[in-house]
């Protein structure tokens, strides 16, 4: 199989491999949970056991010494680590352990740890642990959190977390078991599509996820705000750390002068140059290269390099060149990921799509997979009332009335107020000869049909009261606002307070001046921007919106608001070309 079989594999079902430069570092003693919380960047100490993060170790000067995931246990903390970058976190142990109880082991550094990731890893998982007595709700679904679990026979603990950006699982075996139940898993999962991926691959759908490297892309040199890490594993809540006030500093007064972002090529038979590359434009250096591959799932050659803030806004294109100048490329910034994979929900409705597009095109009732892709989307969304529904019915017309009972007995338990499980049940038991049964859900369906009508008046009518309310605050503010102004009409905060009442009242186009002078006021006032171009969408000014966003993501880019810079380019993506 070729590496861009493989990852199209991962991308739209599951691939299973095995790493061996990671380890796992046991940390235990009464003082280590509270020990490592006050040098790391994330929070520890609030984790519940069976919880983890992302986490990172930095100097005095806020440069990232090492980062890897920290996973709770009680009151022991198991660390997760690339093994190049286990040095420092030991170094950090010497110099900054005295007298605190605090003991560490490395306890999988000869331990392979397995891997299977996809969109439909948790299907493949769930078929698996079913035949141990469990099921995929026995995993956990927040992210970084782990449990002990039985798989194929073997004892192992489950991670849930993720190289190539798709959901799936980390499992850690015992050490003299994992080659045997790599290769059983391997065996076992090929009936489900689980493809083994290669190192090359597994290179590939990392570089596509974003997971920054340490080496090349992190390195001892660079501070952690100016890398994806600050967003993913820096807790602003906490208290003090190595290099908490450099990272506090740069989030409240300034943003950094380099960020690692992408660059996708223009013409997709171009490459970038080497990592480490200094990066020019117009005579004037910009940036520097860090790694770069053809990424298959966009088609195109990217890359990840660190871009001044003059030049990081995405979807900008820049024409660049290398140290020497002598040939110069095109490539377009992208943020990080560059590949943003579907979520779990997403994913599931997507099942749940295909399941009713070939029910309906099924007129004989003779294709039962719609059947079994509802039942994936269940294992992907157990909630997903709708995919209970259309499952019922049809395993009904397939004529599987007793498991169609099943399912809608399910999803009555889940949700006692659900009208359509007690109205499909009364037709399932008439289908079955059990008339009593049958009155008796019609009559709980009727009742929860007038409940609900009851419920919907009163909601209405609290909800009307709520906008009374928040209608009389925003004419306070207003008044509030307009005495700012009176005072001083270039008040960038009063501006935009101004603004954003006019827009809690729906007052669309008398918020637009005022928003418009609080950006002209301060033209990186990134939420004010984003406010604009809302008002614009709002009165469908296409073009103005369009403009808005696009200054806004320049504003947002070179301070670092990376939540408002999000929203957006999302934004901006729906209008779509002007």
């Amino acid at each position: 199989m070729t590496v861009r079989r493989e990852i199209e594999t991962v991308r739209s079902n599951a691939g299973i491999w095995s790493r061996a430069d990671h380890t796992i570092l046991q940390f235990r003693g009464k003082d280590a949970v509270a020990w490592l919380h006050g040098q790391t960047t994330n929070d520890i100490r609030g984790l519940a056991s069976g919880r983890g993060n992302l986490n990172a170790l930095l100097d005095r000067q806020g440069r990232v010494l090492c980062f890897f995931t920290a996973h709770r246990w009680e009151e022991e903390v198991w660390v997760i680590i690339e093994k190049v970058q286990v040095a420092a976190l030991l170094d950090r142990i010497e110099s900054h352990l005295f007298l605190e109880d605090v003991h560490y082991e490395d306890v999988g550094a000869d331990t392979p740890q397995i891997l299977i990731e996809g969109p439909r890893s948790l299907v493949a998982l769930d078929a698996l642990l079913a035949e141990e007595g469990g099921s995929a709700a026995d995993l956990p679904a927040e992210p970084n959190a782990f449990t002990p679990a039985r798989l194929l026979g073997y004892e192992v603990l489950a991670f849930h977390l993720s190289e190539s950006g798709e959901d799936g699982y980390l499992i850690v075996p015992a050490p003299d078991e994992a080659e045997a139940l790599l290769a059983a898993l391997r065996e076992r999962l090929i009936a489900f599509g689980v493809e083994s991926i290669s190192g090359p691959a597994r290179d590939t759908l990392i570089f596509e996820s974003g997971l920054p490297r340490f080496v090349p892309d992190i390195g001892a040199e660079v501070v952690i705000a100016e890398t994806p890490l600050e967003g993913l594993a820096v807790n602003y809540e906490k208290g003090c750390y190595l290099g908490q006030e450099v990272v506090a500093r740069l989030r409240a007064y300034a943003t950094p002068k380099y960020y690692l972002t992408g660059l996708m090529a223009v013409d997709d038979t171009q490459g970038f140059p080497a990592a480490g590359t200094p990066l020019y434009r117009n005579g004037k250096r910009v940036g520097e290269m860090r790694r770069s591959m053809f990424a298959p799932t966009l088609g195109r050659w990217a890359a990840m390099a660190y871009l001044g803030r003059d030049d990081r806004t995405p979807g900008t294109r820049l024409t660049l060149s290398a140290a020497d100048g002598t040939e110069t490329f095109e490539a377009e910034v992208q943020p990080v990921p560059l590949y943003a994979p579907p979520e779990r929900q997403d994913f599931a409705r997507r099942l749940y799509d295909e399941a009713l597009a070939r029910f309906e095109a099924d007129a004989a009732d003779e294709d039962e997979s719609s059947i079994e892709y509802l039942r994936e989307a269940l294992v992907l969304a157990p909630d997903f009332e709708d995919a209970y529904e259309a499952l019922g019915v049809i395993l009904h017309r397939h004529g599987r009335t007793d498991e169609a009972v099943e399912v809608m007995l399910r999803l009555a338990d889940m949700n006692p107020d659900c009208v359509m499980a007690h109205t499909n049940l009364s037709v399932f038991y008439v289908a079955k000869g059990l008339i009593a049964e049958a009155e008796a859900e019609k009559a709980k369906a009727e009742h929860l049909s007038m409940k609900r009508a009851l419920s919907e008046r009163q909601a209405e009518k609290l909800a009307e009261e709520e906008r009374a309310r928040h209608r009389a605050e925003a004419e306070e503010r207003i008044a509030m606002f307009q005495e700012v102004i009176e005072i001083d009409p270039e008040d960038p905060v009063a501006t935009m307070g101004l603004g954003q009442a006019y827009i809690q009242l729906d007052r669309f186009a008398d918020a637009i001046p005022w928003l418009e002078t609080a950006t002209r006021i301060n033209k990186d006032y990134s939420a004010a921007w984003l406010q604009l171009g809302k008002c614009h969408e709002f009165l469908e000014h296409s073009a103005e919106a369009r403009a808005a966003y696009e200054a806004g993501i320049s504003a947002a880019s070179r301070k670092g608001d990376l939540m408002p810079l999000r929203e957006m380019e999302r934004r901006l993506k729906a209008l779509g070309a002007g």
